[in-house]
């Protein structure tokens, strides 16, 4: 009587440190080249979709006052700034922008607020045309200030 002899199986494989080095890798790698990458496609493209942005887009191209301050056909180069707030039921945002026109560079900064579905409101539009005269362009007036110092455009 012969004893059988018990099966030989292989090595287990020992590859947990590898995977786990891996997918620790990956955890740590994909966020910061997702947020990257969302960062880029939004300065490059993004923010021209933005209800805030094409807000004050229309409101440059229609608004007369921006017209005598800039002249004919001014234009945004650049958006300085971006402030977001949100409450159920409510959202606000800023924005901070460049404008260029035939007669100088000014600043329009602008304040609205949306709820639900509906189009945007405006709370809120100052412009500093190129010799820092502001302008409230709710109420189509000029403000009152000290004219040789370039006053905050903030609302």
């Amino acid at each position: 009587m012969t004893l059988a002899s018990p099966p030989q199986y292989p090595p287990p494989r020992r590859s947990g440190c590898l995977i786990g080095c891996l997918v620790l890798m990956l955890i740590v790698t994909v966020p910061p080249i997702l947020a990257a990458a969302y960062g880029v496609w939004y300065l490059w493209e993004g923010y021209r979709h933005n209800p805030a942005y094409r807000f004050a887009a229309e409101l440059v191209r229609g608004d007369g006052m921006i017209q005598q301050v800039l002249g004919a056909g001014p234009v945004i180069i650049g958006v300085e700034g971006n402030v977001f707030s949100w409450v159920p039921g409510l959202a606000s945002e800023g924005f901070d922008v460049t404008l260029e026109g035939p007669k100088g560079e000014g600043q329009l900064a602008i304040i609205e607020h949306h709820s639900g579905s509906g189009p945007p409101q405006l709370d809120g539009a100052i412009l500093t045309g190129p010799d820092g005269r502001r302008y409230d362009l709710l109420k189509h007036k000029e403000l009152p200030g000290d004219r040789n110092t370039r006053p905050d455009t903030s609302i």
